[in-house]
């Protein structure tokens, strides 16, 4: 892998001459061949949207000791659908092992034959022959030693006869920070302004990813990353060579035309997949909003009832007090009334008065 594309940088420089040039060309070839990946993985994860209410509707149709056949179920159901659970995924896992490559590759364009394992080497060797070591070379003042590159190339016989990596007025194997250093911000002027449109590009191009997708619901870590790569990658550019930071500056522009066209033609149109993730999403809500008001209305059944049984149970014990109440003044005989509980007459109450008075 590595041969193969310092080869081809090699090549891109025969036919350039320049290496801002070679090194843009290649960053684009690499970007082209994995935009395929990229729609492909990007239409299978909108699919994947439309359709995750038969999926949730699998999952739970299979207690958790059935997990096998649940997933030979999903496995026959994104075959029937030609959706890849990890298309997603797969533009990642292509461009991240690649941009390694390009990084070390394009690092290694501006090794120094300085480097401590040729110092050591002649101190070593000095040693051991008796004789004193020659002074080595600071920082820049010895001649590049290409890594990678086939020596009879034409990039490797300009780089190793140079200690300058030199690209319209500035020498790409420097840093932003180190320039800055060591020669003042006006020298460091063009390192900034390139640090600079690479922070800007990479804010742009996740801003466009956030717009399309206000409607999903988002991972914390997933927005924490969204938050932090604008960031992190001219945090990370300042301190690295100019022809590392030329890689992440013609990336970021290329994916701001691939966002672009995403956008336009997989968001745009009622018959666009992503209408149709956004319009079964509000079928989901009007769902689950269905779902939330029967249970509801169930709630208040149950509490009606209840009060219903509750004032029901109270009048049959006040009932049944009333009518120990009543049985309670029978047994003890109250006045006016005889021993079987009717009412006397006034005839027999006032009787025995009278009968008194006679015998008088």
């Amino acid at each position: 892998m590595f041969d193969l594309i310092a080869s081809i940088l090699a090549w891109l420089y025969d036919f350039t001459s320049s290496y801002s040039l070679s090194i843009a060309l290649l960053t684009l070839g690499v970007l082209i061949v994995a935009t395929p990946l990229t729609l492909k993985g990007t239409a299978s994860m909108l699919k994947m949207q439309i359709l995750q209410p038969e999926m949730k509707a699998i999952q739970n149709k299979y207690p958790a000791e059935k997990r096998e056949e649940m997933n030979a179920e999903l496995l026959e159901f994104y075959k029937a659908n030609n959706i890849n659970p990890v298309g997603g995924c797969m533009p990642m896992l292509f461009q991240i092992p690649v941009f390694l490559v390009l990084y070390r590759i394009i690092l290694g364009l501006t090794r120094r034959a300085t480097d401590i394992g040729m110092q050591l080497g002649t101190v070593v060797g000095a040693t051991s022959s008796g004789t004193q070591a020659e002074e080595f070379m600071r920082e820049g003042e010895a001649n590049f030693n290409p890594a990678y590159l086939d020596e009879s190339s034409t990039l490797f016989e300009d780089l190793s006869s140079a200690n300058e990596m030199t690209s319209f007025g500035f020498d790409l194997s420097r840093s932003a920070s180190n320039v800055l250093s060591n020669d003042g911000i006006l020298s460091a002027s063009p390192y900034l302004m390139l640090v600079l449109i690479v922070g800007v590009s990479g804010y742009i191009q996740h801003h466009m990813i956030r717009r399309r997708s206000s409607g999903a619901p988002i991972n914390p870590t997933q927005e924490m990353l969204m938050k932090i790569m604008p960031w992190f990658l001219p945090i990370f550019s300042f301190t690295l060579p100019a022809a590392i930071v030329i890689y992440f500056f013609v990336s970021n522009l290329y994916r701001i035309g691939q966002q672009w066209y995403i956008t336009h033609s997989m968001y745009k149109g009622d018959d666009s997949l992503g209408a149709q993730v956004q319009q079964a999403r509000d079928s989901d809500a009007k769902n689950k909003g269905k779902t939330s008001s029967k249970g509801g209305n169930a709630g208040n059944k149950a509490k009606n009832s209840n009060k219903k049984s509750s004032s029901s149970g109270a009048r049959k014990t006040s009932s049944n007090a009333n009518k120990k109440k009543s049985s309670t003044a029978v047994k003890s005989g109250a006045p006016g009334r005889n021993k079987s509980g009717t009412q006397a007459s006034a005839r027999t109450q006032v009787q025995p008065k009278a009968r008194k008075k006679k015998k008088r």
